[in-house]
């Protein structure tokens, strides 16, 4: 027996042109449930010191404002105002959210400064929601999240020459990390007190040009340089005020020695003072809004002095002597050269 087989061409153009049409219907349904929701994405690394800027931006397809809220350590369950953390979010409440205008492509954007912001180091959760709604009610809107780390601003400072010769110009440098607008400068010698700000670059680097006349005011023996960060807040807790040094955190401002002046601590009782206090306030600080420091001791000579010679003496000749042991060489090279030619062409 031969078994009868069918061909049915019809049935097979009927099931292809039924995938061809569910494709196109898939194609046309995707960028439409594509945008739909609320997204939100952090720039950059997604990891920030504190008094960073972040960039947050993302897309609302559901509403005209964007509600954005924080979640973290030290932070209400239900989400505290990214611009204060410490104030709790309200659901119905938009005042107490931080509010972006959605654009008219459905795009957002926030730059979000945390300079001054009360937040410890550690990882937290950004909320952009389509309505004023707290993290417990976020089943009534849309909503997207992103997680971030905050972590300690720190201070960083070098000297152009850790033995500087009175009059001759010298440099600081360093890394002030999250930023801050400036960092404070002291120096402390005998009988000697220098103080004065520089700003940061948004490298986060700083430089301070010590010139000629300030160069030669600094005395003569053991110098110490402290560099100031004023943290996350920005403000500078110890400062000078008259002739004192005052902490202004303290008591709400107490004077802790003076600066000028008969009575006036020197060199290093001023360095260890000063040290001593951002240190102690430092360690019981955990919003980092208690300033840090950095210190680097070095050395200042007097002009002419037997240590700034010999300074000079040592690295002149060695530059001198360079091309003068070169010369009986090259002479006794060229004289064997010219033998040699001579002894060839009479060959």
């Amino acid at each position: 027996m031969f078994k009868q087989t069918s061909n049915n061409p019809s049935g097979s153009w009927t099931m292809i042109l039924l995938l061809i049409i569910i494709g196109a219907a898939a194609l046309m349904i995707s960028p439409v449930s594509a945008d739909m929701g609320v997204t939100i994405a952090a720039s950059g690394v997604q990891s920030y010191y504190l008094g960073e800027k972040v960039v947050l931006s993302g897309h609302n397809y559901d509403s005209d404002s964007t509600y954005l809220f924080i979640t973290g350590p030290g932070i209400a369950n239900g989400g505290g105002k990214l611009t204060l953390p410490q104030q709790d979010v309200v659901s119905g409440d938009p005042g107490s959210f931080t509010v972006v205008k959605t654009n008219p492509d459905k795009t957002w954007d926030y730059p979000w400064y945390t300079s001054g912001l009360r937040l410890d180091a550690g990882t937290y959760t950004v909320y952009a929601v389509s309505k004023p709604k707290t993290e417990d009610q976020l089943a009534e809107a849309a909503y997207g999240t992103t997680g971030i780390i905050i972590k300690k601003p720190y201070i960083t400072a070098n000297i152009s020459s850790l033995n500087i010769v009175k009059g001759q110009p010298f440099t600081v440098t360093g890394i002030a990390v999250g930023v801050p607008p400036e960092v404070q400068i002291w120096i402390f010698g005998d009988n000697y007190a220098f103080t004065t700000t520089t700003p940061v670059n948004p490298d986060a680097s700083f430089t301070f040009n010590g010139d000629a006349t300030t160069s030669g005011k600094l005395p003569a023996g053991q110098n110490y340089l402290i560099v100031q960060h004023p943290m996350a807040d920005n403000q500078f807790d110890i400062v000078v005020s008259g002739d004192y040094v005052r902490d202004l955190k303290l008591n709400n401002g107490t004077n802790l020695f003076k600066l000028t002046g008969p009575g006036s601590l020197q060199g290093n009782d001023a360095a260890d003072t000063l040290t001593a206090t951002l240190s102690k306030q430092e360690v019981n600080d955990n919003t980092y809004t208690n300033d840090t420091y950095t210190v680097v001791p070095f050395q200042v000579t007097d002009a002419g002095s037997p240590t700034s010679q010999a300074i000079a003496v040592i690295t002149a000749p060695v530059q001198s002597q360079a091309q003068p042991a070169f010369f009986p060489f090259a002479l006794i090279g060229a004289i064997i050269l010219i033998l040699g030619i001579v002894l060839w062409s009479r060959r």
